[in-house]
């Protein structure tokens, strides 16, 4: 895990993270995988395109760990307790920002949403004085 983007059990709120400065993407892009398991990218760009404000960065990561993973409702809380046990990464490090193009706008209450960077929103978000802006981690150090 990249040091500077942990977070223990915490929500973004009044926050947007803009794509990485060392992304290539002019658009935001779905993820899309040549292999039969989806990959994180995926598995987020699905749950939050056309959900949005749905999720909080806590349910969004826990929920991606679920698809991602396999694990059976049956053993949602006590996997819920294990997940949340530890130190996550935060949604700064998801390839939504990194490689395919997308803010994430999380609003007074912590819910999130997607934002492609040639959206007219995506440049609203990105010069709002109330919102604290911050970029997704760059992919290469």
């Amino acid at each position: 895990m990249k040091s500077g983007c942990v977070k223990l059990n915490l929500n973004y709120y009044n926050t947007f993270i803009l794509v990485a400065e060392d992304s290539k993407a002019d658009h935001g892009e779905i993820p899309r995988a040549k292999r039969p398991q989806k990959t994180i990218g995926e598995i987020q760009f699905e749950l939050l395109n056309g959900y949005d404000y749905k999720y909080t960065q806590e349910e969004l990561l826990f929920e991606t760990h679920m698809l991602h993973k396999g694990i059976p409702e049956a053993h949602r809380d006590s996997e819920k307790v294990t997940f949340f046990g530890k130190s996550q990464a935060c949604m700064r490090t998801s390839p939504l920002g990194k490689r395919y193009g997308w803010g994430l706008h999380f609003n007074k209450d912590g819910y999130v949403k997607l934002v492609a960077v040639e959206n007219p929103l995506y440049r609203q978000y990105a010069n709002q004085d109330d919102l604290t802006i911050t970029r997704a981690m760059k992919s290469k150090r």
